[in-house]
């Protein structure tokens, strides 16, 4: 009688236990969500979703999508963060960030789709990247920026400006 009891405790415990480390994970996760998005810890791993997206709704249906984006060591606390999209991934860590981490005095950064654009403070070019998104005329260097990143931007001035003050 006494190793029944035994074992009925031991599978109790076992059960509690499990569902305070789930509970925990879970809480954890919501002190990630931000305004317009949504985040879920899975191995250690911050994902990140726009609220109400299908791609959430697939993810709390069926797990991991095939198609992920990862930037490792971007998040809060250095987590390594992961999106459905590059889109969503970009704005989950720009809203995070207050800005872009590659900001530097006279220039504003944004990072889409894994390329870096630079933008003069102020420019009537920031504010319509702001509004429109991409311009029609563009000026790139592959891999000439921060941590090996091709950089963009609306005039040749700008991006050569910024590449020669970022380096210093």
């Amino acid at each position: 009688m006494n190793k029944s009891k035994l074992v009925v405790a031991m599978l109790l415990s076992a059960s509690l236990s499990a569902c305070a480390s789930i509970s925990s994970e879970t809480s954890m996760a919501s002190q990630y969500d931000i305004d317009g998005f949504k985040t879920e810890i899975e191995d250690g791993r911050l994902w990140v979703f726009e609220e109400g997206s299908k791609e959430l709704a697939f993810f709390k249906e069926h797990g991991e999508p095939a198609k992920q984006f990862t930037n490792i060591g971007a998040g809060p606390e250095g987590m390594t963060v992961k999106a459905a999209s590059q889109e969503s991934l970009d704005k989950y860590l720009a809203a995070i960030s207050g800005g872009s981490e590659f900001d530097i005095k006279g220039f504003k950064t944004k990072v889409e789709d894994g390329r870096l654009w630079v933008f003069e403070e102020g420019s009537e070019d920031l504010a319509f990247f702001e509004k429109h998104g991409e311009p029609a005329k563009q000026f790139t260097s592959i891999g000439t920026g921060p941590n090996g990143m091709t950089v963009k931007a609306a005039s040749q001035t700008a991006l050569e400006k910024y590449l020669s003050t970022y380096k210093k």
